[in-house]
């Protein structure tokens, strides 16, 4: 609760200050940022999220301008034998200023391209829980449960990940701000990141608009989810077959190599001993890790996900 009361002291004060030059200057220069921000569940307007981009980034310039300032001076005082302390405090004056403005621009983007790395995790978690959260639904429709108990359900399984904070978020709009549950699909379906959802959701708003049959066109798509699921698992089967001979040669066979060349290398070439040792623990404690850790995080995120 503190953190939340934090949070929306920050926005608060960010907007105060920044909100003009927002929407006079930045705001029409990303005109798809409102819809990303919505996509990515970001309950907040875009005029206050660039103003917290703007505050954050000015924060970082203030503080780290005299940090960096400082710390280049004693650089250019150390390094550059021939410049005095006052010459060696203006250049890392001047290089930290260029510095800083780089680092400020920097964290400014990272806010803006923020909401996009959101997006493309939130589509993949939905796209895994879409299969078995669709199968759910076809499932409970048959007992005649309404449409909007039926999401309620769904919302209070948190196994099925984001595809239960959007059925929440329909539940809201309906029991709290009073709109009909046609409204509700069509505002999730413009909201999701998830292709698949998306056409889920507008089939449901249709399904129910023409009288149609609900628990026959989710159990088709039920039917229709579950059988892409297995072909990606069929396809993640392959690649993860082709990625473990590509680690086996390339990483264990290319480290066995490594070491038998630079032993032989340091015996005919007389090298020296104490360079090679490091190459090798270098190899041994640095390379082998980083290595593994970025198949992992590969392989991880070609994984259909566990939720």
């Amino acid at each position: 609760m503190d953190d939340m009361n934090s949070n929306a002291k920050f926005t608060r004060m960010a907007y105060r200050y920044f909100g003009n030059i927002v929407d006079k200057y930045i705001l029409a220069s990303f005109p798809k940022l409102q819809s990303d921000i919505s996509k990515a569940n970001m309950r907040i307007t875009a005029q206050e999220y660039l103003s917290i981009a703007l505050a954050t980034a000015t924060v970082v310039f203030v503080f780290e301008l005299p940090l960096l300032a400082f710390i280049l001076a004693i650089v250019f005082n150390t390094i550059i034998i021939s410049t005095n302390a006052g010459s060696a405090a203006i250049l890392g004056l001047i290089f930290g200023v260029f510095g800083g403005i780089l680092t400020t621009v920097g964290v400014f983007f990272l806010f803006i391209i923020y909401p996009s790395i959101v997006i493309d995790e939130r589509k993949k978690r939905i796209d895994d829980s879409l299969p078995f959260a669709v199968l759910y639904l076809a499932t409970i429709s048959g007992s005649g449960t309404p449409l909007v108990a039926m999401f309620k359900t769904i919302a209070k399984f948190k196994e099925y990940g984001e595809i239960s904070k959007e059925c929440s978020r329909i539940v809201e709009e309906v029991d709290l701000m009073g709109s009909n549950i046609v409204s509700s699909l069509e505002n999730a379906a413009k909201r999701t990141p998830s292709e698949k959802f998306k056409e889920v959701l507008w089939g449901m708003r249709s399904t129910i608009m023409v009288g149609g049959d609900l628990k026959s066109y989710l159990h088709e798509r039920a039917q229709g989810a579950m059988n892409d699921y297995r072909r990606r698992l069929a396809q993640f089967t392959q690649q993860l077959s082709l990625f473990i001979e590509m680690y086996i040669t390339v990483v264990v066979v290319g480290s066995i190599f490594f070491m038998i060349l630079t032993t032989i290398m340091g015996g005919i070439g007389g090298g020296s001993a104490g360079l090679i040792t490091m190459a090798q623990v270098a190899m041994v404690l640095i390379g082998l890790p980083f290595a593994s850790i970025g198949f992992v995080v590969l392989i991880k995120g070609m994984a259909p996900s566990s939720e």
